[in-house]
């Protein structure tokens, strides 16, 4: 029974930004994150074709960052209604850290008909934001701990 971590009565503000980062990453994932460039858009219109996409509609590169991030979201609040879980702190900014580098990883990446929309700022904002928060209560843990 030593080995199980106190449940806290209550979530602290730096994870209730975990956890709005993991509902409005949901949100901005169904803005444009891509859009065709303006020679393929004008051929996409004639068509009568959508000239931007969603996150979902993108590879695993491009959705699973928003997933991590809801992930992060659940673990936050598992926190408070489930079992608590050990190092929480690190494993949130592990998540949060890797949705970060995939979304740079996909927007660096984009093939040449294609740049980057609104959407993907946001996403990177927001899973920026959640990956800070979780540093802050990274070392707010590590404070925390007694030396020894």
């Amino acid at each position: 029974m030593a080995d199980v971590p106190a449940t806290r009565h209550r979530i602290t503000w730096l994870e209730w930004i975990g956890v709005a980062a993991g509902i409005i990453g949901l949100v901005v994932s169904f803005l444009p994150w891509f859009r065709a460039t303006e020679p393929v858009a004008v051929g996409l219109r004639a068509q009568g074709a959508p000239t931007w996409i969603p996150v979902w509609e993108g590879n695993f590169l491009a959705w699973f960052p928003v997933v991590l991030l809801l992930a992060v979201s659940v673990l936050l609040l598992w926190q408070r209604f489930g079992r608590p879980v050990r190092m929480t702190s690190s494993l949130w900014l592990t998540l949060g850290m890797l949705a970060v580098v995939m979304i740079v990883l996909r927007w660096i990446t984009l093939p040449a008909s294609v740049v980057s929309g609104f959407g993907l700022y946001l996403g990177l904002m927001v899973a920026a934001g959640s990956g800070a928060a979780a540093f802050l209560a990274f070392r707010r843990e590590q404070r925390a701990m007694p030396a020894g």
